[in-house]
């Protein structure tokens, strides 16, 4: 958000800096996603000390921007310094009490039904983890997360996101990447410690389904209300089956899947025609069509829902068909939403009216051929 002078925006201003995030459409799903979920799971934010020394009226910018938008997250002080814990919520408090931000200090212990109970207040809770050893207190915030069914864990850092070897890290797939992240040796011990705790959180102290990320208080709404987010996503990654044919894919939710990715339904038609392999997330919020031709596959379809978008499942599929299909074409129009993220995917594209064909893993003696298939293919919608 815009910080100066005070650094607290008036509440007039608040929508209006939601949209310019990102897109209208990203800001406004995003919040009816966020209002649509009970009060206390919407996130449970963990601030870094040195954010609060640092920082505190950012941090305090960013809790007004939630409460004026109606969310209510659960704050959490004193996961990495409990010593000054206290001290730095008195100083949270004071700010949000003078900007009228409804807030409630509580225990870290406190019975969760108390932590509900402020949060259906519009009150922000304000917890304190003062005691025990640092797996002591990743116990007792697991224990939060799982009572309050928080969907998602951030992590408020100055840095703003996590480094390997000097690189910003973006998204984290603890299945599938977390092995080499930590071999590799390129994270500092901060960095090591997050995402250590990430891992036994997602996989082992929380029972539902727990999105952590790395953020600052000056992108934590870019984060929150963007596909595309600002920061680091650890996250446990998509379980893609891979079915040959349409054997095994429930039909109907599958078309449910596209009809809502494409805003239209699909025809009968593409049913009607033999797919080589159809790769489907577990929950039915992604899946990919590929389709066999002498060329290599044929990607028909893509589709991913915006929330997992934002979640990364469009990378877990597209490494599944991979493995299968190292010579791959595909097309979209040009309002396609996400052809931005095609083209970093493609090794050529070509645009031909209101398609673009894109192709990888071709020969070049193939491509023209490619290109004309593609564009012989039925729609399907």
């Amino acid at each position: 958000m815009t910080q100066s002078g005070s650094r607290l925006e008036p509440a007039e201003a608040v929508l209006q800096f939601l949209a310019s995030v990102g897109s209208n459409a990203e800001a406004e799903f995003y919040l009816r996603l966020f209002r649509a979920r009970a009060r206390e799971s919407f996130a449970t934010i963990a601030v870094d000390a040195s954010c609060l020394e640092h920082d505190a009226d950012g941090v305090a910018v960013d809790l007004r921007f939630l409460s004026e938008l109606g969310l209510t997250p659960v704050v959490v002080l004193g996961l990495d310094t409990p010593a000054a814990a206290s001290e730095h919520r008195s100083v949270l408090q004071e700010l949000l009490d003078d900007s009228a931000v409804p807030n409630q200090p509580l225990d870290f212990d406190v019975a969760p039904a108390q932590v509900v109970a402020a949060t259906e207040r519009g009150a922000i809770p304000l917890l304190v983890a003062r005691d025990g050893d640092d797996q002591a207190r990743l116990e007792q915030l697991a224990r939060l997360l799982s009572a309050l069914r928080s969907h998602k864990l951030i992590v408020l850092d100055p840095r703003g996101a996590l480094d390997a070897h000097a690189q910003r890290l973006s998204v984290v797939n603890l299945s599938a990447d977390y092995r080499a992240l930590i071999d590799a040796g390129g994270l500092d011990a901060r960095a090591l410690r997050l995402v250590q705790a990430s891992k036994r959180l997602v996989f082992d102290l929380v029972p539902h389904r727990l999105l952590v990320s790395v953020t600052s208080p000056l992108t934590l709404v870019h984060e929150l209300f963007t596909v595309k987010g600002a920061g680091t996503l650890l996250r446990k990654g998509a379980r893609v089956l891979r079915h040959v044919g349409w054997g095994g894919v429930d039909r109907e939710r599958l078309r449910a899947l596209l009809e809502s990715s494409f805003g239209r339904a699909p025809s009968d038609a593409l049913f009607a025609r033999e797919v080589a392999h159809a790769y489907v997330a577990d929950d039915y919020r992604g899946a990919a069509l590929v389709f066999a031709t002498p060329l290599g596959g044929y990607l028909s379809k893509f589709a991913v829902t915006r929330e997992a978008q934002g979640e990364g499942i469009g990378q877990d599929l597209w490494s599944a068909l991979l493995t299968d299909y190292p010579a791959l074409l595909w097309r979209a129009r040009a309002g396609n939403a996400i052809r931005a993220w095609y083209e970093r995917q493609c090794q050529g594209r070509f645009s031909a009216g209101e398609w673009t064909v894109y192709f990888r893993g071709l020969a070049p003696e193939h491509v023209p051929a490619a290109i004309e298939l593609a564009l012989a293919q039925p729609i399907d919608f």
